[in-house]
């Protein structure tokens, strides 16, 4: 198990969130299409009702990798290898095994799972490069206060 709830990863992991750009979807799917930096991304949204609005949101990056590179390579890069599966390449600013945070031009939240091997969590400072299972998810972080009506209650009556 990798979590223990949604609010508990999203505690755990807030720091490393991301800015992006929400697309429209289907009124109460669950995948969320969001930009971040260059990438356009499908992600299962962790944090229902599937209710992120459309427009800036900021959101935690998270995904499962099975088979990784160490090796350094050329910059950093996000983007999409397929449905709700990244390819992400970049350095590793926090390990928390099995979790890495790989700086990869946005923060993804990696867990490492080993196939076949023992499981070895690069260090801090270590290059990765891999491409990710699907699905990939995305953990909506609200700001702020509700949003409040437009008109006043009385007016609704």
């Amino acid at each position: 198990m990798l979590e223990d709830s949604v609010e508990g990863f999203i505690a755990r992991w807030r720091a490393h969130a991301t800015d992006g750009v929400a697309f429209a979807r289907a009124e109460g799917s669950p995948l969320l299409e969001v930009a971040v930096g260059d990438a356009v991304l499908q992600l299962f949204e962790r944090t229902g009702p599937y209710d992120a609005p459309t427009g800036p949101v900021r959101l935690i990056l998270h995904a499962v990798a099975t088979r990784w590179s160490t090796a350094d390579g050329g910059p950093p890069g996000l983007g999409a290898v397929g449905p709700a599966s990244l390819r992400v390449e970049g350095r590793v600013v926090e390990r928390e095994p099995p979790f890495v945070v790989v700086d990869a031009g946005a923060p993804v939240v990696l867990a490492l799972e080993s196939e076949d091997e023992p499981l070895a969590v690069p260090e801090i400072g270590a290059w990765l490069a891999c491409e990710t299972l699907a699905p990939a998810h995305g953990f909506v972080i609200r700001h702020g206060p509700a949003r409040k009506p437009t008109v006043a209650t009385d007016d609704l009556v």
